[in-house]
């Protein structure tokens, strides 16, 4: 386990799935977590899972509010010394529909929470970045593959754009000592996913593990893991890297 002591990170999307196992991990670690949430009670439970988890209510779909919560987040962080080491942008919503039928707001709100709020909180934090740092984009399979089962063309454009900053920020930061990554899941049980998993996806599901060669689906605590990986200092020369965490379903 890497060691994270002191060092204080903010995670969007922090009070579920991928983004609260990896506040838990980095917290075990040490570090001091902020995380970033919508539901009140989805953040009480992420908080009282670790005393160095803090919480900051804030829906990143209302563009009226980000203001608010950007001001809320650096008063949190300079309360632990104001020097921020690492981001995860973990906030995603997704919305299926075929491409000929898909509703514009749908994908404006996508849009406003899986790409620009990590990239408004991001460089609000950076001026706190004094001593370098690391930060990942949580985006998805569906970026490369698409999502046929259900569709979602919105979705994967929103989580192709993530990769597409991964590599600008990771060649515009890295001359501030800032490494820049992201991460690929796949298939991976959260409550986002959930309804994937249920009797009606039944023949979807069989399909598509059938394509992974470890046939089964990931857990939120095995991306966090990468997550925690990416912002150590073990991966002191990865930068500007899309990692898949997929099963091998990239591989096929």
């Amino acid at each position: 386990m890497a060691d994270f002591d002191g060092k204080i990170i903010l995670i969007t999307g922090g009070s579920s799935g991928i983004g609260r196992a990896s506040a838990v991990e980095l917290a075990k670690s040490g570090a001091f977590v902020i995380a970033i949430g919508r539901n009140p009670a989805h953040l009480r439970e992420t908080s009282a899972m670790h005393e160095n988890i803090y919480t900051v209510k804030a829906d990143l779909s209302d563009e009226s509010a980000m203001e608010d919560a950007k001001n809320e987040i650096l008063k949190l962080a300079k309360r632990f010394g104001s020097t921020v080491f690492g981001f995860v942008h973990s906030a995603g919503v997704i919305y299926t529909e075929p491409f000929e039928s898909f509703r514009k707001h749908e994908l404006e709100e996508m849009f406003r929470v899986n790409v620009l709020s990590g990239f408004e909180i991001f460089r609000a934090i950076l001026p706190l970045m004094r001593s370098g740092g690391s930060a990942v984009f949580v985006s998805s399979i569906d970026a490369f593959f698409g999502a046929t089962e259900p569709p979602s063309s919105g979705y994967a454009l929103t989580k192709g754009a993530l990769v597409s900053l991964t590599n600008a920020l990771a060649s515009e930061l890295g001359e501030k000592n800032i490494r820049v990554n992201a991460v690929i899941p796949g298939l991976i049980r959260t409550a986002m996913t959930e309804d994937f998993f249920s009797d009606e996806f039944a023949a979807q599901m069989e399909k598509f593990l059938s394509r992974v060669p470890l046939h089964r689906a990931g857990s939120a605590d095995e991306v966090a893991k990468l997550v925690a990986f990416l912002l150590s200092e073990d991966a002191s020369y990865i930068n500007g890297d899309a990692i898949f965490i997929d099963g091998g379903y990239h591989a096929r």
